[in-house]
């Protein structure tokens, strides 16, 4: 689970007025080895675009990503039924310098890149965080987003026609507990369903789905110029 902390959804939030179950205990072993499969899928992966549809609450946002290892990342997110973001929010990352262009403007800002920092304004969760940010998101090490979870897995799962490996993670910190969809042949993950626990809080409730996505696509290097300011 990540910290769902970005300061667009709470933008546009205020203007818009269970299969087989493994035992739930911390990263047992089969856990871990998924979690081992899934970052060697996402690290190897050189290059994806891909497009995240996102439901919070009454709010949907639709999140297209362009990505070319290592870092390089442009993302274009709009918000139709959201009377706050009429323009597309439009971040860009050459690895080393990001432009961020908040929406209903015209203008970009410029600023030192960093994993954390771009994360910060998606309206997304580790189905789409997860190819570029694999290695923190995907880990029960210490330091790591995974430290404090326990989970559950769960396979043959139904959904969108097809069968899915479900790891679910309990993240008390956090007071939520995911669902992360899981493909059992390509280790990618397509959903992320996130419920608050008692006492959370109900605006981190959401349903993050990948509906289009093609890895190893060609990506043209102009996708990630960084415009000076």
């Amino acid at each position: 689970m990540r910290n769902l902390g970005f300061n667009l959804l709470k933008a546009v939030c205020a203007a818009s007025a269970f299969g087989a179950t493994a035992l739930c205990l911390a990263a047992d072993r089969q856990v871990e080895e998924l979690l081992s499969h899934m970052r060697v899928a996402y690290a190897t992966n050189r290059s994806v675009t891909y497009t995240t549809q996102s439901h919070f609450g009454q709010v949907d946002f639709t999140s297209s990503f362009t990505y070319q290892n290592p870092n390089k990342i442009r993302v274009l997110i709009s918000s139709p039924n959201s009377p706050a973001m009429k323009t597309s929010l439009i971040q860009i990352s050459d690895g080393k310098r990001m432009n961020v262009k908040l929406p209903n403007s015209m203008d970009f800002a410029e600023k030192a890149f960093s994993v954390q920092g771009f994360e910060q304004q998606l309206p997304v969760n580790l189905e789409s965080l997860c190819f570029f940010d694999w290695e923190q998101q995907l880990s029960t090490a210490p330091g790591k987003n995974m430290e404090h979870s326990t989970f559950q897995l769960e396979t043959n799962q139904p959904w969108n026609g097809r069968s899915w490996t479900v790891l679910v993670e309990t993240a008390p910190r956090s007071r939520v507990v995911c669902r992360y969809y899981v493909d059992p042949k390509t280790y990618f993950i397509w959903r992320t369903v996130v419920k608050p626990m008692q006492g959370g809080n109900p605006l981190d409730a959401s349903d993050c789905q990948i509906t289009k996505l093609t890895p190893g696509a060609k990506v043209d290097s102009s996708d990630f110029h960084i415009v000076h300011v």
